[in-house]
């Protein structure tokens, strides 16, 4: 069987950290897979906010999750403090990747690599819009 690859950013435009919470564990009593998605999406937001942008004002349009991937590198466990680094990345005319890269500050190891496939999508028309250009001036910086 084919593994997901996702190749380590080499550029950040944000970096966010947080402490794995009980509710973020599972039966295993370690940091669960829907939680790694989660906690991309709690980036992408904290991001956003930062730029006074979010998912839905969008310089002018919305985003919508195309497709995600999930490298797992080691696990989490309770109290652990993890380290998330966001870069941009495959900038195409209507959509780009953000991917995470997540690390285990109380371990010193590498947790997971996450890509989110994110579209410029109208909602109102129910369609694919462009990549607004501010945001391809923001991240080419």
């Amino acid at each position: 069987m084919a593994r997901v690859k996702i190749n380590p950013p080499k550029n950040f435009v944000y970096y966010h950290q947080l402490v794995v919470r009980v509710t973020d564990l599972n039966y295993g009593n370690h940091l669960a897979n829907e939680n790694l998605l989660a906690y991309a999406q709690e980036v992408r937001v904290n991001w956003l906010a930062k730029n006074k942008r979010s998912e839905l004002d969008f310089w002018g349009t919305s985003l919508i999750q195309g497709d995600a991937a999930i490298v797992y590198k080691s696990e989490g466990f309770l109290g652990n403090r993890i380290t998330i680094g966001l870069s941009v990345e495959d900038l195409g005319n209507s959509s780009f990747d953000l991917v995470c890269e997540m690390y285990n500050e109380t371990t010193k190891s590498p947790l997971a690599l996450v890509k989110t496939g994110m579209v410029c999508f109208d909602y109102d028309a129910r369609k694919v819009n462009p990549v607004p250009q501010e945001f391809q001036d923001l991240v080419s910086s």
